[in-house]
């Protein structure tokens, strides 16, 4: 694993699909864009990848990349992915820090995240189910369309 071979922190991006189906039209796209996103936002803060690692199954698709930084100050940049445009709500970026240890936004002193729906804390719809997948699929799907002018 990336971790254990540079001792750095490693980021995990995979997108939030919920259900069982984690591949259809337009997640390819979105992964890509993730990819680049965070690779280019990685290269203007000259913070440069050691190692990465990309994974593509049908239960979803996985980069890691192992960046010599503090853990820290990558979950604060790779939050700001997160929300920075409605493609972006639909990037899972975690980091953890040397130790295995997953950094959370409250270790950063970040909002958490929005549900896709209603805005509420993500946490407290996905405990509640007040979405039925069917719903947050629909409001996926609606953000691939839109950004990558799909029918």
């Amino acid at each position: 694993m990336l971790l254990n071979g540079h001792k750095q922190p490693v980021i995990s991006l995979t997108l939030n699909i919920p259900g069982p189906t984690k591949v259809f039209s337009g997640v390819a796209e979105a992964f890509c864009e993730g990819c680049r996103r965070v690779e280019t936002l990685l290269a203007q803060e000259n913070l440069a990848i050691s190692d990465q690692k990309e994974t593509r199954a049908k239960t979803g698709y996985e980069m890691l990349y192992s960046v010599a930084a503090e853990a820290a100050a990558l979950k604060a940049l790779m939050v700001t992915l997160e929300e920075q445009d409605a493609l972006g709500r639909l990037f899972d970026i975690d980091v953890l820090d040397a130790n295995g240890r997953q950094m959370s936004r409250t270790d950063i002193c970040a909002a958490p995240r929005r549900c896709l729906i209603c805005e509420s804390p993500a946490h407290a719809c996905a405990r509640s189910r007040q979405h039925s997948v069917e719903e947050l699929t629909d409001e996926i799907h609606r953000i691939l369309c839109a950004a990558f002018s799909m029918q």
